[in-house]
């Protein structure tokens, strides 16, 4: 008899093995592409895999609790924010812009048109006077205002047309969460409670991974935040956006929604900043989640990565 209960316990071990998930050869591949470092977190209900290879600065190997730059996965936290002021029936997601920040914009985009980058309004990124502004020594180390970064967006165009991405968007719903809140974006992201993210007042955050350009140049490491703002300047580790990612309120703006060519659904977003990339992945039942964070700018690397993993799960 107890022959026969050990035989049981072993054919139900054998059906229900160890998931293998390849973190530690992800990471090391991502390496082997080119980039200094990189960091991976994989989690499925209960269990969770991670794994960082290669460097975080030179002479200093790359943990899986280094803070990165996340660049456009700062979008996901701002659209999780303005979700929260939409539930509780402070805003709509067809109120104007124009008249939330009057002074600001003369844009008549609804704040439905800047979740989903259908305002029209220019990238202000990718402005010509603000790619000359931040050649000139130490602007990357000043502090900027949102309303400065907006300038630089020009005249806006005719909202409601076709989807075309702009960070312009994302800082004027930082603007006008800030309105509604009473106080600053970054005390709303400490709210979440995660303790490695933050919109950093310092220049060089503490455990953040040196950056790295495609050319092997360096990053602009230390930068501040306030250029990025409520689209792209938050800094975090893998594990603390994996726990923000599992907690998503069902949005439909912030985050984008794919069918991965292994037929499995996903809600994400990638990013890459000053020498950063990394993109973060969910299911829509929360169960599944994939991040991946480089010190490089191989973004579309971190993307694969992501899908693999994923696939694997």
């Amino acid at each position: 008899m107890r022959l026969r209960r050990f035989l049981l316990v072993l054919v139900l071990a054998g059906c229900s093995p160890v998931k293998q998930v390849p973190v530690e050869a992800e990471a090391q591949a991502l390496v082997k592409a080119g980039s200094p470092g990189a960091v991976v977190y994989v989690a499925d209900g209960g269990q969770v895999w991670q794994a960082a290879a290669g460097q975080a600065e030179p002479g200093m190997p790359l943990r899986t609790d280094h803070r990165f730059r996340i660049a456009s996965i700062t979008k996901t936290f701002t659209a999780t924010l303005l979700a929260r002021r939409i539930r509780a029936g402070e805003l709509s997601l067809t109120d104007r812009v124009d008249r939330l920040l009057p002074g600001v914009t003369t844009s008549t985009a609804t704040v439905g048109d800047l979740a989903r980058h259908t305002s029209g309004l220019r990238d202000y990124l990718r402005s010509t006077e603000f790619v000359r502004t931040m050649s000139a020594d130490g602007n990357h180390l000043k502090e900027w205002t949102p309303e400065q970064l907006i300038a630089f967006a020009g005249e806006p165009g005719r909202p409601g047309g076709a989807f075309a991405y702009s960070n312009t968007n994302y800082i004027l719903l930082g603007m006008i969460l800030e309105k509604l809140a009473r106080k600053p974006y970054r005390e709303q992201i400490a709210e979440f409670g995660l303790p490695d993210t933050e919109l950093p007042a310092a220049l060089l955050p503490d455990r953040l991974a040196h950056g790295t350009h495609l050319d092997g140049s360096d990053g602009t490491t230390d930068a501040s935040a306030s250029l990025y703002f409520s689209a792209g300047g938050l800094v975090s580790t893998v594990a603390d956006i994996a726990a923000f990612y599992r907690a998503l309120p069902p949005i439909d703006y912030g985050i984008f929604t794919e069918r991965l060519s292994c037929g499995v659904e996903v809600h994400s977003h990638s990013g890459m900043l000053l020498g950063y990339s990394g993109i973060a992945l969910v299911t829509p039942d929360r169960r599944r989640v994939v991040v991946v964070q480089l010190n490089s700018s191989h973004a579309g690397s971190a993307i694969a990565a992501g899908h693999r993993l994923m696939c694997a799960l």
